[in-house]
């Protein structure tokens, strides 16, 4: 499941502050944008989806370690390329598929040549990765993985009731996801929506629920009047969008 949260959002929604107000429609204009924007305190939050062993994918000459993320805010899929050290050591050696790490943009360095970025984006198979090098530490994200994998384990009421208390950081429906990912939000989205003529119809918003660095779920609300009325809509939905708990009221 790419909950990369197709997120622009985790960076984007921070520090762009792009939202689910406006239309739902709009041209995806921020996947540039979101992809330029590092800055060197953000921490990453990854699964991983590949790590191949030291050897020379590159074409220039040493070794080096290359993996495969699918990082929990950004559009495209992130490739760290490390260094190899004597025998092949890689800090990147210590995972494998479906582990977690983490690291800064300051613990990377844009890679320069795109003969190179061709390279290794064939030998994992990819072919729109942002290529990276690592040249700090990472972080074994073991424990917040784990965690996450508990969630789930949980009644819906229960997860509902933790993702309540998670960061709330917005996030659209549209840009911030893609394929069958994109499909969920947007209905989401439009679960809250009042079509009716309304005079107050309110202002749709859909948050992704985080803790710990990665997404447990999302929240869509909406509060408005219709008729002299108040109504109010507030769905919980967990990282796999099921939905956990629904509230809606009208007077």
């Amino acid at each position: 499941m790419r909950t990369s949260l197709r997120l622009s959002s985790l960076l984007l929604a921070a520090s762009l502050a792009a939202g689910c107000l406006g239309s739902e429609t709009e041209t995806d204009t921020l996947q540039t944008t979101e992809q330029q924007a590092t800055d060197p305190a953000f921490r990453v939050y990854n699964i991983v989806e590949a790590v191949l062993p030291a050897a020379n994918y590159d074409g220039v000459a040493g070794n080096e370690c290359v993996a495969l993320l699918n990082p929990e805010h950004r559009l495209r899929k992130i490739i760290l390329v490390e260094t190899a050290g004597a025998g092949g050591s890689c800090a990147l050696n210590a995972y494998t598929a479906g582990t977690a790490l983490s690291f800064t943009w300051g613990d990377t360095s844009v890679y320069q040549g795109s003969s190179g970025i061709t390279a290794i984006r064939a030998a994992l198979s990819d072919n729109d990765g942002a290529v990276h090098r690592l040249v700090g530490s990472i972080t074994s994200e073991a424990a917040a993985l784990a965690n996450l994998h508990s969630f789930f384990t949980l009644s819906d009421a229960q997860q509902a009731s933790q993702l309540a208390t998670f960061t709330a950081i917005q996030v659209h429906s549209i840009y911030d996801f893609e394929g069958q990912e994109e499909v969920f939000a947007e209905a989401a989205y439009q679960a809250v929506r009042v079509t009716q003529p309304c005079e107050n119809p309110g202002s749709p918003h859909l948050d992704a629920r985080v803790h710990n660095g990665f997404v447990y779920g999302y929240t869509a609300s909406n509060t408005g009047s219709c008729h002299s009325g108040w109504f109010s809509r507030f769905h919980t939905y967990n990282r796999n969008w099921r939905l956990v708990a629904r509230y809606d009221y009208s007077e």
